[in-house]
């Protein structure tokens, strides 16, 4: 499983629904392949972009130029607007039901995972200490102070202070931080020994260790894997079953870089939050969750900030807005996996691509700014 994780990582109406959704049942699969049937249980609803005020023109401009190659290698795009799917394409070969890896867009899932354990008690307030998480672990190398004042809050906003670089060497040299984690035999311990640089809170570090720290939390909350947990009080709500999330030693949920989705359900896991935690009328997570994890904590270059595993970046050029640090919402994955939730637009936007040359996956970002929110005519 090490070897396939390495190698992931180097290759870089309302009877229609009944109808539909007890076909969906008979044919429920917890992890279907690309090759089986699959049917989608949530009723989509479609509309052009015109009747959802975009300018489709400007959209099919941006189709052709994914086409033609002009923002690298895009493999899927879709757009919701008011609860509608305005535009759905997939390029070099992907199609609907087949999965993507997110990569780190699988951060933000986690980290909706922690704030269900919030809002069910498992977890009492973020100023706990780290350490307290892990009673199993009776000896952790380079304790000090610094180390024993983490908090969990430290962890979700990667202040955790301690040492960890995944982007100096590529991710194939035994020097880079991801390839030391999944040599070792206990991930978590293997976070929890790193040394302390600086003094928790006060520094910001992109951390994927942070994040395998919270799989470790999970765990042990639950006496589960966060991939089980996942689909008992997340997935199951919003009806994904089509999809992989990768493991890592001793069974731990690769809560890193680790899960597959299909591109509609990752505009599933953005239309939660969109609306505030519910789905279908049901609260899957609080709404105050929603807001707490999609705060500006940390400023970071080029107008993002930082909040609970989510990004964050204003919403600008739009006629009559007052641009705010947090308006859009991103969960965002290496090589160009997408997640962008934008309630003054009451729009969600989701790509895929393998766009994993230095800054390219950034191109996605530039094509929401020059023709997604363009389009927009009110």
């Amino acid at each position: 499983m090490q070897l396939k994780i390495i190698k992931n990582l180097l290759v870089h109406a309302p009877m229609l629904k009944f109808v539909w959704l007890t076909l969906s049942a008979l044919l429920f699969i917890s992890s279907c392949s690309e090759n089986e049937t699959f049917i989608d249980p949530y009723y989509w609803k479609y509309s052009t972009p015109e009747k959802q005020n975009l300018n489709g023109g400007l959209l099919e401009q941006l189709n052709q130029k994914i086409n033609d190659g002009g923002f690298g290698e895009i493999h899927s795009l879709l757009i919701m607007r008011n609860g509608y799917l305005v535009f759905e394409k997939y390029y070099r070969g992907y199609s609907q039901n087949q999965t993507h890896q997110i990569y780190s867009v699988t951060k933000s899932v986690t980290s909706t995972l922690i704030g269900i354990a919030i809002d069910q008690g498992k977890i009492t307030s973020l100023d706990k200490k780290l350490l307290s998480f892990f009673q199993e672990y009776t000896s952790i190398a380079n304790l000090d102070s610094n180390k024993q004042k983490m908090k969990l809050e430290d962890v979700l906003t990667m202040r955790s202070g301690l040492y960890w670089d995944e982007f100096t060497n590529p991710f194939s040299d035994p020097r880079n931080s991801i390839y030391k984690i999944i040599s070792s035999s206990d991930w978590v311990k293997h976070v929890l020994d790193l040394p302390m640089v600086y003094e928790p809170g006060t520094k910001r570090t992109y951390n994927t260790g942070n994040t395998i720290l919270l799989a470790g939390i999970i765990k042990n909350l639950y006496g589960i894997q966060a991939n089980d947990l996942a689909q008992q009080y997340l997935f199951n709500h919003l009806g994904i079953s089509n999809y992989k999330w990768e493991t890592g030693a001793k069974g731990l949920t690769n809560t890193g870089w680790g899960l597959h989705l299909r591109p509609r359900d990752m505009i599933k896991f953005g239309l939660l939050y969109l609306n505030q935690g519910t789905w279908e009328k049901t609260s899957v997570i609080s709404e105050n969750w929603i807001g707490t994890s999609t705060k500006n904590y940390v400023y970071v270059s080029g107008g993002f900030s930082y909040g609970y595993h989510w990004w964050m970046m204003p919403l600008e050029n739009i006629s009559g807005h007052t641009p705010q640090p947090n308006d859009v919402s991103i969960a965002w994955g290496y090589g160009g996996q997408f997640v962008f939730v934008i309630p003054h637009l009451n729009m969600i936007v989701v790509s895929t691509a393998n766009n994993k040359e230095g800054d390219d996956d950034q191109l996605t970002i530039k094509f929401l700014k020059d023709y997604i929110f363009k389009s927009v005519i009110n």
